[in-house]
């Protein structure tokens, strides 16, 4: 009925499905209209209709609705918070330098919107310190271009820790360790506290060690060895710069049945490393081989994250894995949005068969490298035992750093073990620096979206910031960047 006619339509856009009330109205001769947020407003839910106007010859038609509703999802310029800088009290919002950006307006069920306005300076750094808040609160801040909102993000803040006791550098901190009870939280002012002389025994309970400030920069313990001994000891550690180069340390966690006899039965509780600077050990993070035999030690689950690790173990000679865990039951390994460099020559080992549940070894959006060697596997050697084994959204490079070989990428054959690659990126990984061959995967990994871009890091990089412009930027499952996200903003 349009044959040869010169048509025009109007749309109307509302936000109820009767268009009671029109909200935005629009005549065109196209077959199509775009409509942008400087008409609708976005994350608003509206419906539209179309008819097609009178023409000389013909009466205008009756309208077309949609059967549901559409909205503009807006531009969203505000990246997401990083972990060590959402605090109980307090965010840093970071977001793109914008020209023209005006203020953030945050808001929560429990009170009024506030608008906190963005200075020049605010705007060239790309983000905003915002304190006064409250604890265990979730809020929802908005990014305005003028009146135009350009970007929305919820966040929670911390639940208010309730510190046991809090020291001073000047404080016996290896007294109040030995003095802590079960569960005790002790927290640590700014500064530098030492306990390098002898190791630190934490006998049969678990304790958290952590910075009031939250930030592992202000805060640094010296350590010689941190000892978790005997049934129900377990240690986390929060927002700390822990550092083993003075105290000659062996061992960041060392994990024994008893002074006495360090091979005798114990169950561990945990191990938590977050927000943690760590570094400065000769053999190993965590050692777990003490038991007598199989299971005669165990441990529940061992988490890292948003934490860098680095200068621990000797590449070249060292009989040790990060995680040493050669006869210790455990019931998963998770290391997420953390950095690890310069690692000593493996990064698992799990070898002897252990009895219950198969253990579980997670590593998600984690950047690591520079690392192997001493002939041992790089990633993983679980041999017969069946450990699951998921490495995703991550980067991997350099093998191995010394002039030594690696024996292979990971060994793992036990019956029913999952071993997965995915969504990562690795390059460099070599057998020997000196006519060496590429690592493969056996033919029993699961491997899919990888790529092999070469990021022009050597096995002495420190800075893992990606290109401006890298697919690593939206190569997570996610289609968000890989690697630890520290480095992508």
């Amino acid at each position: 009925m349009s044959s040869g006619k010169s048509l025009s339509y109007t749309v109307d856009i509302a936000t109820d499905s009767t268009f009671a009330t029109v909200n935005f109205t629009a005549v065109t001769d196209s077959l199509q209209l775009t409509v942008t947020d400087d008409s609708l407003k976005i994350k608003t839910h509206y419906y539209a209709r179309v008819k097609a106007n009178a023409t000389s010859t013909q009466p205008e038609s009756n309208y077309l609705r949609t059967s549901s509703y559409f909205q503009i999802t807006g531009l969203q310029l505000f990246w997401a918070v990083r972990d060590n800088e959402l605090k109980e009290n307090s965010v840093v919002l970071r977001f793109v330098p914008t020209t023209g950006l005006s203020s953030i307006v945050l808001s929560h069920k429990d009170a009024s919107d506030s608008t906190i306005s963005l200075s020049a300076t605010d705007v060239n750094a790309g983000l905003k310190s915002i304190t006064g808040l409250l604890a265990a609160t979730s809020y929802t801040a908005n990014l305005y271009l003028g009146t135009r909102n350009v970007g929305t993000i919820t966040f929670t803040t911390l639940a208010k820790t309730n510190y046991s006791i809090i020291l001073n550098p000047s404080d016996d901190l290896a007294s109040t360790i030995a003095a802590a009870s079960n569960n005790a939280i002790i927290g640590l002012n700014p500064g530098t506290y030492s306990i390098t002389t002898l190791a630190t025994f934490i006998t049969q309970k678990t304790i958290t060690l952590k910075s009031t400030s939250g930030n592992p920069t202000d805060t640094k313990v010296n350590i010689k060895e941190l000892d978790l001994e005997g049934t129900g000891a377990g240690l986390i550690l929060s927002g700390l710069e822990i550092d083993g180069t003075s105290g000659g340390a062996s061992y960041i966690v060392n994990l024994i049945g008893s002074q006495a006899t360090n091979a005798s039965a114990a169950i561990f509780t945990t191990i938590s490393i977050d927000n943690c600077t760590i570094h400065g050990a000769a053999n190993c993070l965590v050692r777990g081989d003490r038991g007598t035999t199989a299971n005669t030690q165990q441990i529940g689950t061992i988490t890292i994250n948003n934490s860098l690790i680095y200068d621990i173990g000797s590449n070249g000679s060292s009989s040790y894995y990060l995680f040493n865990f050669t006869k210790l039951q455990f019931t998963a390994i998770n290391i997420t949005k953390s950095t690890l460099y310069n690692c000593g020559p493996g990064l698992v080992i799990a070898s002897t068969v252990l009895t219950g549940t198969p253990p579980s070894v997670t590593i998600d959006h984690t950047t690591l490298n520079g690392w192997g060697g001493a002939a041992k596997y790089l990633l993983l050697d679980a041999n017969t035992n069946p450990v699951n084994f998921t490495l995703k959204n991550s980067i991997f490079a350099n093998s191995p750093k010394s002039g030594t070989v690696v024996a292979a990428a990971l060994r793992s054959s036990g019956s029913g073990a999952t071993t997965s690659i995915a969504n990562c990126n690795y390059f460099g990984l070599l057998s020997a620096l000196s006519g060496g061959t590429s690592l493969t995967f056996p033919t029993t990994v699961s491997m899919s979206s990888n790529q092999s871009v070469n990021l022009g890091w050597t096995s002495t990089t420190t800075d893992f910031t990606l290109p401006a412009i890298s697919t690593l930027r939206a190569a997570a499952d996610d289609g968000k960047s890989i690697g630890d996200p520290r480095w992508t903003y």
